[in-house]
């Protein structure tokens, strides 16, 4: 797994977890934020993404077992008990949710962090798999063949596999940040599926879109200040 560090040494420690199709380089504005802000910020290049794929070309996709695990794996090798804070993404922001409780398929005991920020986060594998399908059409039966590799891999029913199923998890301190307009990861879905751990932040973005809201420089002075607090 290829990644990035940035801030002091001997800073609270932030992880960054990008999105699916994406890789760590995107959190670039937002690790100079929080680096500001005197934070240890760690940003990896998730399995078959980036320059972890680059590095591993025998392997060209992943799952999202493979992304839970590798964020509790990284975890414990770089000796953090609790991060500062988790900052994800998209797709990032829903295996990053689940890496903080129980898993179906097992694996290592979670992750803790003091605060979590979602970042146009996916609701859970069902969104994930028709946002996927509306850019890549699908026949039926495709659908039913990714549906079944999902709950192969994750020993579990794909509608279980959603934000809602871990939210006791989550940390009380719980920052949204959205498009209201995002037609690939949609708000009314994460909001639903956080109805019972309501965020205690929200900041939604008319206009960002999806992966930009990444770049905007009111994401990046609000992330970095409730990553600090």
């Amino acid at each position: 797994m290829v990644g990035l560090a940035a801030g002091p040494a001997d800073g609270a420690p932030v992880l960054a977890v990008h999105g699916w199709n994406a890789q760590a380089e995107f959190f670039s504005p937002l690790v100079a934020a929080l680096a500001r802000q005197g934070l240890r910020v760690y940003a990896f290049d998730m399995p078959a993404h980036g320059q972890t794929r680059e590095a591993n070309r025998a392997k060209p996709t992943s799952t999202m077992v493979e992304w839970v695990e590798t964020l509790i794996a990284a975890t414990r090798a770089l000796g953090v008990e609790t991060w500062q804070s988790v900052i994800a993404h998209s797709f990032g922001a829903l295996a990053s949710s689940f890496a903080l409780g129980e898993r179906s398929w097992g694996g290592a005991p979670a992750m803790r962090t003091r605060s979590l920020a979602l970042i146009a986060g996916a609701a859970g594998m069902p969104t994930v798999v028709e946002s996927y399908c509306a850019v890549v059409p699908c026949s039926e039966a495709e659908i039913a063949d990714i549906v079944a590799g999902v709950e192969a891999a994750t020993q579990a029913a794909i509608a279980t596999l959603t934000v809602r199923a871990v939210a006791r998890h989550l940390p009380q301190r719980l920052l949204l940040v959205h498009d209201p307009a995002d037609d690939v990861t949609r708000l009314a879905d994460i909001r639903a599926e956080l109805a019972a751990q309501t965020p205690s932040e929200e900041l939604l973005c008319p206009g960002a879109g999806h992966d930009a809201v990444l770049f905007r420089l009111e994401v990046g002075r609000a992330v970095a200040k409730f990553a600090a607090g």
